[in-house]
C-alpha cells in the first residue's frame, strides 16, 4: 500500500494561517478597541475643557472703567540706588485717571469688593538725563475724597523706588480703594516735606 506523501509548504500555510487566526487577528482587534477607547476619552476631555473655560470666562465679571484727562505735568528730585537725593531730576506727568472695578497686577486680575472700587492714576516718568535715575511715585501723590481735606490717602497699589532709564520716558501708576459712592476726588501732587499743588479729578456721569 503506497505511503501518504505530505507536503512541508502546506504544513508551513497552515501553521502560519492558524496563527494569524488564533494570535495576530485577535490581537489587532484588542489594540484597535483600545486605541478607540483612547481616542474617545481624549475627545471628552478636550471637550469637557472647551465646556469649562466658556463657561467660567462667561461668568467673569467685565471691568467697568471711567477714565479722564489730567494732564499735569511736574518736575522732582531724582534719586540714587539708596533713595537718597541727587542733583539729576524726572519729570513726572500725570496723564489721565481712572474709576474702576479691576485692576491689574503681576498678570492677575483682583476685583474691587464690600462696596469699594479702584482709582488710578497713571503717570509718565521722564528721565533726559545720561544716566539712570530713581523716583518713589508713591511718595509723590496724596488722595482726598468727597472734600475731606484733611484726611490725605497714600496709594495702596504703587511700586517702591521706581528707575527711569537714561533719555526714556516710563509708564508708571498709583492706585487707591475708594468708596463705591465716592464723587469728589483731589490729588495733592509734591514731595513730602514740600509744596503741594491740588488737582481735582472729576468723571462723567
Amino acid at each position: 500500500m503506497p505511503t501518504e506523501k505530505k507536503f512541508p509548504e502546506t504544513e508551513m500555510v497552515l501553521s502560519k494561517f492558524t496563527v494569524l487566526k488564533t494570535v495576530i487577528l485577535p490581537f489587532i482587534s484588542k489594540k484597535r478597541k483600545l486605541l478607540l477607547g483612547i481616542a474617545a476619552i481624549l475627545l471628552l476631555i478636550i471637550v469637557g475643557e472647551i465646556f469649562l473655560r466658556a463657561r467660567f470666562s462667561g461668568n467673569k465679571e467685565a471691568a467697568k472703567t471711567l477714565s479722564t484727562n489730567v494732564n499735569k505735568s511736574y518736575e522732582f528730585t531724582a534719586l540714587d540706588n539708596l533713595g537718597k537725593k541727587t542733583t539729576g531730576k524726572i519729570k513726572l506727568k500725570v496723564t489721565t485717571a481712572e474709576k474702576t472695578n479691576q485692576v491689574l497686577v503681576k498678570d492677575q486680575v483682583y476685583t474691587a469688593k464690600n462696596n469699594k472700587l479702584f482709582l488710578i492714576v497713571n503717570l509718565e516718568l521722564r528721565d533726559d538725563a545720561t544716566t539712570s535715575l530713581n523716583i518713589l511715585p508713591g511718595d509723590l501723590v496724596r488722595l482726598a475724597v468727597n472734600g475731606d481735606e484733611d484726611t490725605k490717602f497714600a496709594p495702596d497699589l504703587h511700586n517702591n523706588l521706581v528707575l527711569v532709564a537714561a533719555i526714556s520716558t516710563r509708564l508708571e501708576r498709583v492706585g487707591f480703594v475708594i468708596p463705591q459712592e465716592a464723587k469728589d476726588f483731589k490729588l495733592f501732587v509734591g514731595e513730602l516735606e514740600g509744596k503741594k499743588e491740588t488737582v481735582a479729578i472729576s468723571f462723567p456721569s
